[in-house]
């Protein structure tokens, strides 16, 4: 019989003291790894304590920013992973016509920055809006909560779809067959068997929604809803006087620690590892209402998240060139973040693997605060990231000062969480003995990370730079403020045309943008779409 996969639930490796004695070259390559993470932090620490907190806005008005930024997280979290879920097992588990296709369709929406998802609700409605011409009738803008919750939720539910459909995929049907064969129905054995294995996917997925939620300002700027960001750029922006929002950034950091802390203090105690199996799975027939049920959400869900938004970018092209409007060139904006996506995305996955392992598969004493750190700067709002970074810029580091490397060393301490989440995902399923077994067999630490290690976390890996990519693509304020003098990208041309009105400009940019955005996230769904 033909071997695969079968999940089952082992002792937790905190349990085990030959896994709790961590390498020290793992330890080491780590600690180099985490020094750019510090440097933010650690510089708004530095500027609170020397010069202090600043003139603060009334307590009131704290537990608003507080009250808000978390509703909108949580609603944000929840609603991505529902809708990434539903996705995920459409697409992967039943005998939908065309899923394949569909399971690249519910992934495309991730190319879409959220300052794109919330031009795209503007210029979608109001009196001009683009769908209020087409019904005939004026849709109120969904300004505040709702608009924001709206826009994050649709473009962010993909980051849960794609890190959701490899782990249904490595579930063993026997696992869920022999529930179905002692009586338990369908809904029974999704919530009861699949969900609790999917845990390690559903919480990488949510605590990067979750993060990105909190550390989100184009969207609730744009959509007028207040949460810390917002309070903080206008702070920036407002006031001489930058204290007060290096303070509300430590709050704002503060935040996502404490989401940390609860999911490490509610996370099971369980592995999923996986062993060998000779099960087959078999797609889930669907049919009638089921069917019909089905292709209505996937054909909305893709109404919404890809058919608008570019239905509003060539509206938006089309008035322009109708009116003479000047398009310009693109070529070297799109060469210029080529560039530095792919240059921040092969230095995220290399630096995710000691990351990955120290907390994995080599917990220590201070495995945990390697991970929170790493999470801690992704919470950080980029204006706030950029501004920390040119004050350590100036203070102790001036040769590196508007300078390339500085820009590409803040990508990859801002995305390094993605990367670290996919990679840890990859060690949690693999065996930890197989490094053990290649290390008594007598291979030394070199040879074993090269013929065990990495091939083990590579679809990590290339999952993690995909996502680094992607957002470094999208990435605009800390950008703004680190780039080098006259280094443009296309995420900073469509804020610039679109903060001029210059919308046909904006538009263009923002189609080169979305079309060098796919080529990724093609590369991530090939190993899904051979399954």
């Amino acid at each position: 019989m033909t071997a695969g996969p079968v999940t089952i639930p082992r002792e937790s490796p905190a349990k085990s003291p030959r896994r709790r004695g961590a390498s020290r070259g793992w330890w080491a390559a780590a600690a180099v790894v985490l020094l750019p993470t510090l440097i933010p932090p650690l510089s708004l620490l530095w500027q609170l304590i020397t010069n202090g907190p600043g003139a603060l806005p009334p307590t009131l008005r704290l537990l608003e920013l507080f009250a808000g930024t978390l509703g909108l997280t949580i609603a944000v979290t929840a609603t991505a992973l529902a809708l990434g879920t539903a996705t995920a097992w459409l697409t992967s588990r039943t005998d939908l016509p065309a899923r394949r296709w569909w399971l690249i369709i519910a992934a495309l929406p991730l190319v879409i920055p959220s300052y794109m998802a919330a031009l795209t609700i503007i210029g979608a409605t109001g009196p001009s809006g683009l769908l209020s011409n087409w019904l005939g009738f004026v849709i109120p803008t969904p300004f505040g909560f709702v608009g924001a919750w709206v826009a994050l939720s649709v473009f962010l539910a993909p980051l849960a779809h794609l890190i959701i459909t490899p782990a249904l995929r490595l579930i063993d049907p026997a696992t869920e067959e022999a529930a179905t064969g002692l009586g338990a129905g369908k809904l029974r054995v999704f919530f009861t068997v699949t969900l609790p294995l999917l845990r390690p996917a559903l919480v990488s997925a949510g605590l990067m929604a979750g993060l990105y939620t909190i550390s989100d300002f184009g969207a609730v700027s744009l959509l007028r809803f207040d949460t810390f960001t917002r309070a903080i750029f206008t702070l920036y922006a407002g006031q001489l006087d930058r204290r007060p929002a290096a303070t509300l950034s430590l709050m704002l950091m503060a935040l996502a620690l404490l989401i940390l802390f609860v999911e490490r203090r509610t996370r099971s105690r369980a592995d999923y590892h996986l062993t060998s199996t000779g099960r087959q799975r078999r797609p889930q027939h669907i049919d009638g209402w089921a069917r019909l049920g089905s292709f209505v959400f996937l054909g909305s869900y893709a109404l919404v998240s890809l058919a608008l938004p570019v239905a509003v970018l060539v509206f938006w092209l089309t008035r322009g060139l109708g009116a003479g409007a000047e398009l310009g060139t693109f070529w070297a904006e799109t060469g210029r973040s080529v560039a530095v996506s792919v240059g921040a995305a092969l230095a995220s996955a290399v630096a995710a693997i000691p990351i990955a392992m120290i907390t994995t598969w080599r917990r220590g004493r201070f495995s945990d605060a390697a991970s929170g750190s790493v999470w801690a700067i992704y919470a950080l709002p980029h204006i706030t990231v950029g501004v920390a970074v040119i004050g350590f810029a100036l203070e102790w580091a001036q040769p590196l000062y508007q300078g390339l490397a500085l820009l590409l060393l803040t990508y990859v301490a801002m995305f390094l969480a993605q990367s670290v989440s996919t990679t840890q995902d990859s060690l949690r399923r693999a065996s930890p003995e197989l490094e053990e077994a290649s290390r008594g067999l007598g291979r030394g630490p070199l040879s074993t990370l090269g013929r065990i290690t990495i091939p083990l976390v590579a679809p990590g890996m290339a999952a993690g730079a995909a996502l680094v990519f992607l957002s470094v693509m999208k990435e605009l304020p800390a950008t703004l403020l680190l780039r080098p003098t006259g280094f443009e990208t296309l995420a900073i041309r469509i804020w610039s045309a679109t903060g001029e009105g210059f919308f046909a400009r904006a538009s263009v940019a923002s189609l080169a943008l979305l079309g060098v955005s796919i080529v990724p996230l093609l590369a991530l769904t090939y190993r899904d779409l051979r399954n």
